[in-house]
């Protein structure tokens, strides 16, 4: 009878530690979405399913398809804003929330997210899928514009 008890009071302890890690995870993972979403470039669109093509349309884009709940999307939120500050001027640099618009991330089957592609004149030219490093959406963006 004392194990048992022994044995539910470690089980309890453990409960207690994993709710409370699983608590600050959350309220962790919620300060850095809001920390991203503070510091966006003035320079990034917003895209949704209404203004996605006639942005899209002219001129080279780099889009980001993201969502508030996916991690990798949030680490990536900083290398999008650097590339909006950056190529601005030049590309038309947005982020579609996937959650949100549904209807052109199906058509162009995103199948996971993050996932990055870079339109020319509203045709797609390159598609990565996944966190990759500033310089190689700098690179691609650098061969198109040369």
């Amino acid at each position: 009878m004392k194990t048992m008890s022994t044995g539910l009071i470690i089980v309890l302890v453990i409960v207690v530690l994993l709710g409370g890690y699983l608590i600050f995870s959350i309220a962790s993972y919620k300060k850095v979405l809001k920390q991203s979403e503070e510091e966006a470039s003035e320079n990034l669109i917003h895209l949704n399913d209404k203004n996605f093509s006639a942005v899209i349309s002219r001129g080279i884009s780099l889009v980001d398809f993201w969502a508030a709940w996916c991690k990798p999307c949030v680490f990536l939120a900083p290398i999008i804003n650097q590339l909006a500050d950056e190529y601005g001027d030049k590309v038309n640099v947005g982020k579609f929330d996937v959650e949100a618009s549904k209807r052109i991330p199906s058509r162009l089957k995103i199948m996971s997210i993050p996932t990055v592609i870079i339109f020319k004149n509203g045709k797609e030219v390159q598609r990565f899928v996944g966190v990759k490093s500033y310089n190689v959406y700098k690179k691609a963006l650098e061969k198109l514009l040369n």
